[in-house]
């Protein structure tokens, strides 16, 4: 199941889904591959797949054994996985980013609408008279403790 995180504007993202949308862009750096690891050319052309790149280093590297499911782990990593766990299946088309809509990945919520009661402006004014001048008497009485205690 996939993880769904909220933004701080409500909006909900899957991850995961936003992940299998983009494992074909341009991955970030400057070693020419996408998300997926295939080695990209001019263009943004995929030379050689992830699976290629693979199969030459473990022609090139004979003690290198890869594991049958085509995935790298260890014997303690492999007895702890459970049997149900999901295989990798490569993508059948190239991905563009005009094909990806943002509402695939990104789901609009409605805010909630607080209603606010109309104040007449004369009530509004006086409510900030009123906080300044209490504001105003604090500073001052903290002003007279400031000079009784140093004896100024």
């Amino acid at each position: 199941m996939a993880k769904i995180y909220r933004t701080l504007q409500g909006r909900q993202v899957d991850i995961d889904k936003l992940r299998q949308k983009n494992e074909l862009m341009p991955a970030v750096g400057n070693m020419k591959v996408n998300a997926r690891g295939d080695e990209l050319g001019p263009g943004g052309k995929i030379i050689r797949t992830r699976e290629q790149i693979m199969a030459e280093y473990y022609e090139n590297n004979p003690n290198a054994t890869p594991d049958p499911d085509g995935k790298a782990k260890t014997e303690a990593t492999a007895t702890t996985m459970s049997s149900t766990s999901q295989t990798y299946v490569a993508p059948t088309q190239t991905l563009k980013v005009e094909d990806t809509p943002v509402s695939a990945v990104v789901k609009d919520v409605e805010p909630e609408v607080v209603k606010e009661e109309q104040v007449p402006v004369e009530q509004a004014e006086a409510k900030v008279v009123e906080k300044a001048t209490e504001a105003v008497q604090k500073a001052r009485s903290r002003r007279r403790g400031l000079s009784d205690a140093t004896g100024e």
